[in-house]
């Protein structure tokens, strides 16, 4: 059970004032550390990150962990070169981290009342689900996004319309966040939200029936979504007291990297992807009413996943931190001594799958993010071990979606005929080798000889890692040498073949290169085995002698000066990727072709123990697949210093798999490495060019001059490493074939159909040719289900194609693209990324006013996305946080005031009369303008203070610029137009349209880090926020000494009749606040205040009328006691975030975070006051 607040403050008290207040306790240690080491580690090897938190039933502990023992070439003397990624293992940076940011713009209007805009959400909700992407080895994202918006007069109607940026999920523009599904949700008898769902229609009649709508009273709310110029652009009304935006986003590629493991025995030995993404949540100001807002983040993931552990991967915790870091040191938009917080999330109990949630009643007082740092177990361990006496076939699984998803799938052709949308899986294997045919394979070993590489091994391996790679290349090259007779029996590989191997060992440059080549008749079981005696570090003579006799000393040489040279290679200097991979490219290229019948295969090994130091290396290694036939590769890498991302996308352009380890595999673990090596290595010698051909015959039907003969299927789509669409075969009269080339044996490919045939009956006609040989076609479940298989179809025919798909220019033209995206985007409820289409819903709710088209709310503006080299603007704003400017602009923040009131100018006093002319500033405020709960500080008399507000006149909604009097529109967590019509930030000229969708960073400097209200470094508004607070209890104090009028005698209702209805209470009457538009004072009744602006208030009359006084974004503030109990909301929600330090005080908190506000409303206003003067007295934490 929660505590109550009176005996928790109570305790507030007595540590303040009474007793030591202790420091906030660490999470315990982990007792083995992963990299060694005492597990009892001292003081000083604590590691604390700062600003991240683990959050465990409600509660957030600081992250603080030992410092594992993480051996590095550094601890021998070895000094890191230019470009050495020195990072923790496993370590990400913020360029890389998936990151999902909500950035738009909302304005509402009533059926009466006037329209406002910057409009902040009451709600926030990220609901995610981790997946399989659309390619193999990658994973995909589910995102389930709403957002809820409060009414400030329930009793009418209001319309909101949002207008919210679409975005790339990280700043390398690896995939995008694509809308694909909408529903809408509204809130009715003031017990329960009525779902609205949606349906596709084109843009014009879906705004047609919103507006039909919300212009009568119908007893209906409607809602419309489309998207264009990679904005989201949604309305919904008339709703009552509040109504809530449902958008479904899928990304179909997450930034994921091999994660690296501490060697060793096998059960270290986990294959694992590390998919690490978070969720942005807005922040504003403890005194700013924007911050009541819920917030909620689910994650799921697949079964088997876990956090990146904390304990064991502190180290790359705290480079995440300085990576997210980084930018606010090197830009003005953001002070160089604040950063970023996160919060890891907890995991959700009784959850059906791997889950983990964070939940609070308010937002954060700084920039924070929810992490998770996913650890995702391998599903495809990349090899198998085949069985050498089964020759292997063609195959080919066409993919059955459930029946309503074939529905749904169903799509026009020309002439009233109809198609069905279906993928088919084909797994290539070359056909039976001809006897005469001849293989040249070639292995190509590119292995670091840097520096690093002097490391000592720390496990029982012993040596250094450099001569660890000798043992290890040569075992390798022996094992492979003992495959090759048993290889020839399962007649994977002929006599005439030809076996070479070339090594390529690399720092800066090129240091070594040799190798040796065999016709494999020359390797039999006999000279294999005595080969493999002869080559040891000392040579068995009998087995030389039989070498010599049989004719295999040329042989036995070429091997054994290899081996010498593999044996004594040692450690070097700097590394550079791209010269050992020019190398072998070039060294490959110079050897001459053979005439005739001959197959070329290469597989290559990379083996490294850091990352490229310099130069192109992806070019580089890109160019070595083209240029050297590579057909597979893999990635090894050995040690602290290996670069993952590196590691993991040279292995991805290898079409191979990447595996990283801390230390030389040992025992079981070397075993299973080395034949997960000799399988795959198989694998690629099993491989041979091959095209494929695909058709299902032809399909007649009956126009007006008789029968036609069309293509009962058409490939429109193929994914796969480097395949393309050649010309159609038109072999056959009746019908063409779909030709795809590109391929090797081996390689597996998805073919996207649209067939006129159903499904069994193309199962049975559906004909994959390899070289001529059918394959063998059966039936199976289609992977993908429900919309993310919608959304797949459609970003193909209306989207941008991925790099590893290719589209048949011959069978998709425009025009019958046009007609499936069309078909899609109804059938599948998704709205086209043209803007063609929108998602519109309605549903019996309420009769509530309507809202004429006059009072409707303006068009929103969503930020304006700022590059990386505008991060400034200027004479326009503010040079980032606590920058300055000649206006306060997109990202400039002037001293100012806040909610409440902030520090009094010089000579200034609690109740300090205001200077003549001017307005009324509690408790020695400024004199220039009347601050919620006390003004503030020295600062120009044009500039004012405000509670839950931001300047009147000068900036507008989440650091926007405000031209005076009513703006236009907003800047959603971003910048905002002047007074007058659509336009952009300060008034200049709109951007021209989007060219694509925003990276994470340009989303987050746009909207100061989705920051709500007015420009303030992080810090300053903290600082101010606090005394702004404090203030207003010092106000609250003389309020309830006031002293009440007497009770009045019974019998003078005798004389003079009933009295006059009574005045409102105290605690309704606002002293010390003056209107902004009536210049009332004090402000009876709720009072109105803007959240764009430090102070702008406002009575009921003047808000409903439209005189807003250069403020937007208006949230109502009844009492006093209503405002102290916001901030003590945010306080206890986030305490952590100003006091970390504090944790003998607020550590005795256990209050449920999501009944923080039903606890407070417990308590009377003395209460509120005391809480807040104690906590006003701790000094904040600086970052």
């Amino acid at each position: 059970g929660s505590r109550r607040f009176g005996s928790i403050f109570k305790f507030v008290v007595m540590a303040l004032f009474g007793a030591s207040s202790g420091s906030f306790s660490a999470l315990p240690a982990s007792s083995t550390p992963l990299f060694g080491g005492s597990p009892a580690a001292a003081p000083s090897q604590i590691i604390n990150v700062p600003g991240f938190f683990c959050e465990l039933n409600g509660t957030m502990t600081p992250l603080s962990f030992p410092r594992p023992v993480i051996p590095t070439p550094a601890d021998d003397g070895i000094e890191p070169a230019p470009g050495d990624d020195i990072t923790a293992p496993n370590a990400v940076t913020a360029a890389r981290l998936n990151r999902v940011v909500c950035v738009g713009t909302a304005n509402v209007g009533y059926s009466d009342a006037a329209k406002d805009t910057n409009v902040l959400p009451s709600s926030l909700e990220y609901d995610a689900t981790i997946c399989e992407g659309t390619q193999a080895g990658r994973y995909g994202l589910n995102l389930r996004v709403c957002l809820e918006y409060s009414s400030t007069f329930p009793s009418e109607g209001m319309v909101v319309w949002l207008k919210k940026h679409l975005q790339f999920i990280n700043d390398e523009k690896l995939s995008q966040l694509v809308l694909i599904d909408t529903a809408f949700e509204d809130w009715v008898e003031g017990s329960r939200w009525v779902p609205i769902t949606t349906d596709i229609r084109y843009t014009e009649e879906a705004e047609a029936v919103v507006q039909a709508v919300i212009t009568s009273d119908s007893g209906q709310t409607a809602g419309k979504v489309s998207t264009k110029e990679f904005t989201v652009d949604a309305k919904l009304g008339p709703v009552g007291s509040k109504g809530r935006m449902v958008l479904t986003y899928y990304c179909d590629n997450l930034y994921s990297y091999a994660e690296m493991h501490a060697g060793g025995s096998a059960d270290n030995h986990r294959r694992a992807q590390l998919v690490p993404i978070s969720f942005q949540l807005p922040w504003a100001a403890i005194d700013n009413p924007g911050i009541q807002c819920n917030i909620r983040i689910r994650v799921q993931a697949p079964p088997g996943t876990v956090l990146l552990d904390p304990a064991q991967n502190i180290m790359a915790y705290a480079d995440l931190q300085r990576s997210l870091a980084e930018p606010t040191r090197q830009s003005s938009s953001i002070a160089g001594t604040e950063h970023q917080c996160a919060v890891i999330p907890s995991a959700l109990e009784n959850a059906a799958a791997m889950a983990w949630h964070f939940s609070r009643a308010t937002l954060p007082p700084k920039p924070t993010m929810v992490l998770a740092w996913l650890s995702v177990p391998d599903s495809d361990s990349d090899w198998d071990l085949l069985q050498m006496d089964l020759p292997k076939v063609t195959s080919a699984m066409l993919l059955q979606p459930t029946a309503e998803d074939e529905r749904l799938l169903r799509v026009g052709f020309p002439g009233n005929q109809s198609g069905q949308l279906y993928r088919c899986t084909v797994r290539t294997e070359a056909p039976a080798r001809q006897p005469t045919a001849v293989r040249i394979h070639t292995d190509i070993v590119i292995s670091d000889a840097s520096g690093s590489t002097g490391m000592r091994s720390r496990s029982t391996v012993g040596g250094t890692v450099r001569a660890n790679f000798n043992k290890h290349e040569e075992r390798r090259v022996m094992k492979r040498l003992e495959a090759i007779p048993k290889l020839c029996e399962a007649g994977v590989l002929f006599p005439q073949d030809i076996w070479r191997t070339h090594f390529v060992v690399f720092d800066h440059d090129v240091r070594h290169e040799f190798g040796f080549e065999s016709k494999v008749q020359d390797l039999d079981s006999a000279t294999v085995a005595a080969l493999a005696n002869a080559l040891q570090p000392v040579p068995d003579v009998t087995a030389t002698a039989h070498l010599q006799s049989s004719g295999k000393q040329g042989l036995l040489t070429s091997l054994s000066q290899a081996l010498a040279s593999l044996r004594s290679v040692q450690p070097g200097g700097t590394t550079s990727f791209v010269k050992g991979a020019q190398r072998a490219a070039s060294s490959y290229k110079q050897q001459s072709k053979l005439p005739g019948n001959v197959e070329y295969t290469t597989f290559v090994n990379f083996d490294t123990d850091g990352g490229n130091n310099c130069g192109p290396c992806f070019d580089a290694i890109t160019k070595l697949v083209k240029d050297a036939d590579v057909v597979q590769g893999h990635v090894m890498g050995i040690g602290s210093w290996v670069d993952q991302d590196c590691a993991s996308k040279v292995a991805a352009i290898l079409k191979g798999s990447a595996e990283l380890v801390m230390d030389f595999p040992e025992d079981a673990a070397e075993d299973q490495h080395f034949r997960a090596d000799l399988s795959r290595w198989i694998k690629v010698l099993r491989s041979s060019p091959v095209s494929v051909k695909c058709s299902a015959g032809s399909h007649v039907w009956t126009a007006r001059h008789g029968q036609r003969h069309e293509n009962a299927l058409e490939c429109i789509f193929v994914s796969g490493h480097g395949v393309r669409f050649g010309e159609p075969d038109v072999s056959e009269l009746m019908y063409t074939k779909s030709t795809i080339r590109g391929l090797m044996a081996g390689d597996m490919v998805t073919l996207y159909i649209i067939s006129r045939l159903p499904f069994h009956e193309l199962a049975r006609e559906l004909k994959i040719e390899v070289a001529g040989i059918r394959a063998t076609v059966r039936s199976g479940a289609e992977t993908m289900q429900g919309i993310a298989l919608g959304h797949h179809w459609l970003s193909l025919v209306g989207g941008k194609l991925p790099e590893t798909f290719s589209s048949n220019s011959s069978s998709l033209c425009s025009r019958l693209r046009n007609r499936i995206e069309d078909d899609l985007s109804f059938s599948w409820n998704i709205p086209s990324t043209s803007g063609s289409t929108a998602a519109l819903g309605r549903a019996n709710t309420e009769n509530r006013p309507p809202v004429s088209k006059e009072r409707q709310p303006l068009e929103p503006e969503p930020p304006e996305i700022v590059m990386e080299q505008d991060s400034t603007v200027s004479g326009r704003g503010g040079a980032g946080f606590g920058g300055k400017g000649a206006m306060v602009g997109l990202f400039g923040a002037r001293p100012a005031v806040g909610m409440f009131g902030a520090a009094p100018r010089p000579g200034g006093s609690v109740g300090s009369l205001p200077r003549p002319g001017k307005r009324a500033g509690s408790f020695g405020a400024r004199a220039t303008a009347a601050s919620c709960f006390g003004a503030a500080g020295a600062v120009s008399d044009a500039v004012s203070a405000s509670p839950f507000g931001a300047p009147a006149a000068t900036s507008q909604c989440f650091g926007a610029a405000a031209g005076g009097g009513v703006a236009a529109g907003g800047g959603f967590w971003g910048n905002q137009k002047r007074r007058g019509g659509k336009g952009s930030t300060f008034g200049v000229p709109a951007a021209p349209p989007k060219q694509e969708p925003a990276s994470p960073t340009a989303l987050l400097k746009s909207s100061r880090y989705m920051q709500y209200g007015h420009p303030e470094a992080p810090m300053a508004a903290a600082s101010r926020g606090i005394k702004a607070v404090g203030v207003l209890a010092q106000y609250a104090v003389q309020s309830i000494n006031m002293l009440a009028p007497p009770p009045e005698d019974p019998l003078v209702a005798t004389v003079l009749g009933n009295s006059k209805p009574a005045q409102p209470s105290i605690e309704a009457v606002h002293h010390g606040f003056r209107c902004d538009s009536s210049q009332q004072t004090p402000i009876v009744g709720p009072r109105f205040k803007s959240t764009s602006t430090l102070d702008t208030d406002l009575t009921e009359s003047a808000r409903r009328s439209g005189n807003l006084a250069g403020g937007s974004g208006y949230r109502i503030i009844a009492t006093r006691a209503d405002a102290m109990r916001m901030a003590l909301a945010a306080i206890i929600s986030w305490w952590w975030l100003l006091w970390p330090d504090q944790g003998g005080m607020f550590g005795q908190l256990t209050i449920a975070h999501g009944s923080v506000h039903d606890e407070l409303a417990t308590q009377n206003e003395a209460w509120l006051v005391q809480s807040i003067s104690v906590i006003t007295s701790l000094p904040l934490s600086q970052p």
